[in-house]
Parts: structure tokens; sequence; C-alpha cells
């Protein structure tokens, strides 16, 4: 090691496609090697940081900061070396992946470093995520020297982000060979946002009273009931219309494909209809999406008027989690839910109706006033 001519490099700027391939090409040819290397895109920013083995090169300093220069002049990154002395890695090093799952908000990163820098855990590799209410971190700490037992440790985290409402897992063994987990999004109310439903009501005329009891009520399978006889007879591409004018907002596809990059499942469990969650299931790539089943007359090519009765029971959150964990074969620790009670809005899972689509359907008269009021409750409805 010590006649390795080490430098750490670091940069950052817009994304684009080939930055990677952009940095590592000049470097290859000067026959510089890159030993390490660390990537991502975060909002549409790139940044890296490699270590890069000049030894066998024939560049000196000046010459390896003009490729440096000439790399960023062609990528528009803002690029700085150093020079690197690697410290050796203990044979004694014990390593800990602790998880931290929940809903969001300030302090969370740095309660969760502090306390493990107070117990001297050291962290190597930190990936967050915090989009539309979900906080999501993964930190890969070295405990060899931590001043307590590792299992007062964990005990210790698990109290402290509990008191913040943020769940935490812990993986001791094969930390690099993830365990599969599921995160499963449990909305018990509906998706469309109240502001949403008071436009629709004001545009159309219904009933106020009426389009508050859709969304909410003492039980819920009653509200679903009524809904499907409000919805018999409206068409299969009426509904696909409206369906098509439904988008998840952007923080909410970047944190399911976060999720998915990071070897997360993600399944989804709602009081809304089967054919809004089928919709949603397609629309993120979610590997599960659990609603209630409606009839369909596929001849006519409509809504019948009623739920269809299946074994699972798809809006009981406690028979989705038991098929899941008999499906996927891991552990109910394994498993964590989020659900919107408590919440302004769904977390993780958020959004946007078009109402020019809905209004225009409504207009032409392809959706009535009863199928409206049905479509209210399509969504989702809260227990009250």
């Amino acid at each position: 090691m010590g006649k390795q001519r080490l430098y750490v490099v670091h940069g950052m700027g817009a994304d684009a496609v080939g930055l990677v391939g952009k940095i590592a090409a000049p470097l290859a040819r000067a026959n510089g090697n890159i030993v390490d290397l660390r990537q991502d895109v975060l909002h549409g920013l790139f940044t890296f940081y490699m270590v890069v083995d000049l030894t066998e090169s024939d560049l000196d300093v000046a010459g390896f900061e003009s490729i440096l220069a000439a790399i960023s002049d062609d990528t528009g990154l803002k690029i700085s070396a150093d020079p690197y002395s690697p410290a050796p890695r203990s044979a004694d090093k014990k390593d800990l992946l602790v998880i931290l799952i929940g809903k969001d908000k300030p302090g969370i990163i740095a309660a969760s470093a502090e306390m493990l820098g107070k117990y001297n855990a050291n962290i190597e590799f930190a990936k967050t995520i915090g989009r539309e209410g979900v906080f999501l971190m993964e930190l890969l700490t070295d405990v060899s020297h931590a001043s307590i037992p590792v299992e007062n440790l964990q005990r210790t985290i698990r109290q402290n982000m509990a008191a913040m409402d943020i769940e935490t897992l812990f993986q001791d063994e094969h930390v690099f060979i993830k365990r599969k987990r599921i995160l499963v999004f449990h909305i018990g109310s509906s998706f469309m946002a109240p502001d949403v439903v008071d436009e629709i009501v004001a545009q159309t005329g219904l009933d106020v009273e009426q389009a508050a009891a859709a969304r909410s009520g003492k039980t819920v399978l009653p509200l679903i009931e009524k809904a499907a006889l409000r919805l018999e007879g409206l068409p299969l591409d009426a509904v696909d219309t409206i369906l098509q004018g439904i988008a998840p907002t952007a923080g909410s596809v970047e944190l399911i494909q976060t999720l998915k990059v990071m070897g997360y499942k993600v399944a989804l469990v709602s009081n809304g209809f089967s054919f809004f969650t089928d919709y949603l299931r397609k629309r993120l790539d979610l590997d599960y999406a659990f609603g209630i089943p409606i009839e369909v007359d596929d001849d006519a090519r409509m809504l019948g008027g009623e739920i269809v009765a299946d074994e699972l029971g798809s809006h009981d959150v406690d028979a989705v989690l038991a098929h899941l964990i008999e499906l996927e074969g891991v552990e109910a620790a394994d498993i964590t839910t989020l659900s919107d009670e408590g919440c302004d809005r769904p977390p993780g899972i958020r959004l946007s109706f078009d109402l020019d689509v809905l209004l225009r359907c409504f207009n032409e008269r392809t959706v009535s006033k009863e199928n409206m009021l049905g479509l209210l409750s399509s969504f989702g409805v809260r227990q009250g």
C-alpha cells in the first residue's frame, strides 16, 4: 500500500446519460485505475466520489489535474481531487445494518447519527430517501468498538426511534445480502383530497351531505356496498378514461422506484375498489395491490352493482399481511406497515385527479350523479 499513488476524486453536477463513462475513459487511457467508486443521483443532481490509483500511470500531479479539468469541461461537473492515504481495515470489524422506516419528520437523521456516535458505532455507509411523508434510511455501521454490547445498542436505538414513530430493523449477518423486506402502505381513507371533492360537488350539484357520507362512516363495508350499487351500469370505457386522469406525484414515483432499487417489495392495501388499486399497481409497478373487488359485466362492458366476496378479504390488512408472509416466505418482522392514520394526506402514494376528465364525463352524461357519488367512494373510505 505504501507504493500506491492514491487520490480521492469527488464531483457533482447536472445528471446526464453517459457521465460515468466520460469520467472513467480519460483516466483509463492515462493508465489510472479506479479502485473505489460511489455514485448517486439526487433530485437530478449527479454526485460521485472515487479513489484513483496512479501507481502504474506516468501522470504527474499537473497532468492528473489537467485530465480532471478536461473531464469537467466536457461534462459540466465540478470536480476536485486530493491525495489519499487509506487506513487499514481492522480484522475484527463487525458490521450492523440499521434500517429506519416511518413517517418523515425533521430530526430523524440527527437523532440516529448522534446516538450511534455516542456509543462509538461508526457509520460507514448511509442511504436515505424522504418523499411524500415517508422516511427510509439504511446505515451500515461498524460496531466492533461499540462502548456497550450490541444487543443493548439495538434496544437503545429501537426505543429512541420508536419515540419518533420510526420502526427500526437490524441485520447483523450477511449485511451485503439484504433480507427480503416488504413495505405495505395501508391507506384507510380516500386518495382524493377534500378540496378536489369540494370542487366536484360544486361543479356537479351533488348533495353535500351525501358526498360527505360517501367518504366516511361508522363502518366501511356498508359504504362500499352502497358505492357499488351507485356504480351499476357505469361503462368500463368511462372507468378507463377516469383512471387515465389519475396520476401519481413525481415524489411518489421517485419513492417507489428508489424502494425497489434498494430491494424492497411494495404493497398497497386500500378500501378503494380493485379497478382503482389494479390501476395503481400497474402505473407505479407495485408488487401487490389489494382493493375491494367489484362485479364486472364483461359482455355489456360495464360495472355491476355488487362487491365480490374474495377469500382473502382484501380490505382486512391483517389478512393481507398473513397472506404476504406465506406467499413471500418472510417473517412478520420483515414487513413494515405505514398507514395514513393521523395524516392529512396518504403517505408515500399521493395522486392528482384530473378534474377536467371527471367533469367532462359528467357533463356528457357518461357519469350520472349516482355514479359520481359511487366514484367518490371508489378511491377509499375512512371509518369515522
